[in-house]
């Protein structure tokens, strides 16, 4: 009951904090351009996620003053490992706080943070097993615990920020679809590393079935 009462003053809040900005910045019932729509958006969002949290998704209806509906993860607890964010798509799936900060930090996502990432995480799920306590998406590695059937996602590593070992661990030939199209190179001779069975096709020699 605490946080259901704790998120309807948080709801009342942004709505009240919004529908004074909608007025501020459009004082007239003209109709609104698309283009100062998607300005307003990136404005607001980065005001609510800065004063009530990158937990925090806003839909606003353009057609109603700025009227909107707030929605928030449907559960968060204080744990011995902070406070834990639920995921909007996996219900077994909590972001600490911690992943949250680092996350919107080396992406460069203020707004709507826990939407994105579950976007990346989407991805990530498909690496599971693949290395203990991580799971790789083609923009980073997210670090995580399993405790008690919940997968408690403790921060995300961008790919800047992974040495070359770790890039060969996270990134090897079973996970080398994973690697961002930025990564890869037409000339064979300008790679860091290539697969092992492309090796002697690039460099013109028999592979192994002509021997």
């Amino acid at each position: 009951m605490g946080d259901e009462r704790y998120f309807g003053y948080k709801k009342a809040q942004i709505e009240n904090f919004l529908k004074e900005e909608f007025k501020k910045k459009f004082k007239s019932s003209a109709k609104i351009s698309l283009r100062k729509r998607q300005k307003f958006i990136r404005e607001v969002t980065r005001k609510i996620a800065k004063r009530f949290g990158k937990d925090v998704l806003v839909l606003i209806d353009f057609s109603k003053n700025g009227f909107c509906a707030v929605v928030s993860p449907a559960q968060t607890e204080s744990t011995e490992k902070g406070k834990l964010i639920k995921s909007f798509s996996h219900p077994h799936v909590f972001y600490t706080s911690h992943c949250v900060d680092r996350f919107s930090e080396r992406t460069q996502s203020h707004e709507n943070c826990v939407i994105t990432l579950d976007a990346f995480f989407n991805k990530a799920l498909s690496t599971y097993g693949e290395n203990d306590g991580f799971l790789t998406c083609p923009d980073g590695v997210f670090a995580y615990d399993l405790i008690e059937e919940r997968l408690i996602v403790k921060t995300y590593i961008n790919l800047d920020l992974l040495s070359d070992d770790q890039i060969k661990q996270f990134y090897g030939s079973g996970m080398i679809s994973m690697l961002p199209k930025e990564y890869a190179t037409e000339d064979v001779f300008g790679a860091d590393f290539i697969l092992g069975d492309e090796h002697d096709e690039f460099l013109g020699k028999p592979d192994n079935e002509s021997l």
